[in-house]
């Protein structure tokens, strides 16, 4: 686990429990023989009104939200105050959003996991509390929402699944470790890695695990699910590619360091990033590297410039944020076009909205800037250590601070 102020806090039992696990296949080896047909079930359905059903919109990780925009600032259109919780892995107390999560907006309602232990369900228009539910710690990844269904990580080593009628439980199921890692709903599955060393695949209806595969090393970052096929990056550095009808491993390729991004992936490639400081480019059938960035070619080395954030691809862009405060804007092969400077590092991720690139930093600020030239068209300072990656929907972002605070920010005079 990583806190929220970036220190990495010992784990020893879960390293001891996983000493002699086998390093799987090679960078860019392809496992031989057929493989089994992805399951027959669709992805999340196009809403009308769109909607944010989990981790940048669908299990594609493909939709940033919706205007309209103006270049008016920003202002506060309501907040909400959470509590705050100690956990056995940090004993100072954590409140409000963190990352690497983002809520889900789907119709009048804001489902928000809060650090502080609880499951909030919010009524988007005041921020009013139609239903909370509460864990036994920190949740700070992502909620996933399909129909009548709500799947969440935990720091209590629980995935859980909860009614968004009312908030009842639905079913849980305990990990080897925590879950920080942000859900996918596909038809009647559900897909988490965990921090355990395994990816899941649950069935949504009652919490049967219909696959269980182990990996090397453990996942912060979300996974994305293209053409019956799974992309997940680890902590050990490795790049994985499932077949998300049974979890087989098709290809690993080497990152060569820690990785907390979930990976992007257009056409055929494949794009993600590491915590000392690169961004990659890798074939989507077969794991080869194509291109790296490096990020530490203007000063600095390792984590000081590393990359907590995933990649978001716009045309032939990419939209990165660093732990040096850039935010950098690359082309699809990888050559720098313009960064910008905010006022801290950067965690979260920056979605890409009608040509506006929106995201916080951890000196507390939300920034919106010109996707094309990064020039600064508002920031709003809204607290401390701003990680979490906001949700945009209809011109309005919804966003949370580890001050305690949740926000929905609009634009003046909307």
């Amino acid at each position: 686990m990583i806190s929220p102020t970036g220190q990495l806090r010992p784990s020893l039992l879960i390293l001891a429990v996983f000493i002699g696990c086998i390093v799987l296949t090679s960078c860019g080896k392809t496992t031989k023989g057929s493989e089994p047909e992805p399951p027959k079930t669709a992805t999340v359905p196009k809403s009308d009104p769109p909607a944010i059903h989990m981790w940048l919109g669908n299990p594609e990780r493909t939709f940033y939200g919706t205007g309209p925009w103006t270049d008016k600032p920003l202002e506060v259109a309501w907040d909400f105050k959470t509590g705050s919780v100690s956990g056995r892995l940090h004993p100072d107390p954590w409140g409000g959003s963190g990352w690497p999560g983002q809520v889900a907006v789907v119709g009048d309602r804001v489902y928000f996991q809060s650090a502080d232990s609880f499951i909030y369900c919010l009524n988007r228009s005041d921020g009013s509390i139609i239903w909370k539910f509460q864990t036994t710690d920190c949740a700070k990844s992502a909620p996933s929402v399909s129909g009548d269904r709500l799947v969440v990580g935990n720091l209590d080593h629980y995935v859980y699944c909860l009614n968004t009628r009312d908030g009842s439980l639905v079913w849980k199921y305990q990990t080897g470790f925590e879950t920080d890692s942000s859900s996918a709903i596909i038809g009647d599955r559900a897909y988490v890695g965990g921090e355990d060393h395994f990816y899941y695949c649950f069935d949504l209806k009652d919490g049967r695990v219909i696959f269980k595969t182990q990996l090397n090393g453990s996942m912060e970052g979300g996974t994305t699910i293209v053409d019956g096929r799974i992309y997940a990056d680890t902590k050990a550095g490795g790049l994985y590619c499932l077949n998300a009808a049974d979890g087989k491993i098709i290809w690993t390729a080497s990152l060569g360091w820690k990785s907390t991004s979930t990976p992007a992936v257009r056409g055929d490639f494949v794009y993600s990033a590491t915590v000392n400081g690169y961004v990659f480019c890798f074939r989507k059938e077969t794991g080869e590297l194509v291109w790296k960035f490096n990020g530490n070619a203007n000063g600095g080395s390792g984590e000081m410039n590393g990359f907590w954030a995933s990649p978001i691809l716009v045309k032939d862009r990419i939209y990165i944020g660093s732990n040096n405060g850039y935010l950098y804007c690359l082309t699809d092969q990888g050559q720098l076009v313009w960064r910008y400077r905010s006022h801290g590092p950067i965690w979260g991720s920056s979605p890409v909205v009608e040509g506006r690139v929106v995201f916080g930093d951890k000196a507390g600020w939300v920034h919106v800037l010109s996707a094309e030239d990064g020039r600064q068209i508002t920031e709003i300072k809204i607290g401390d250590n701003v990680d979490a990656t906001p949700a945009v929907l209809d011109g309005r972002i919804y966003i949370g601070a580890f001050n305690g605070k949740f926000y929905c920010l609009k634009q003046s005079g909307s």
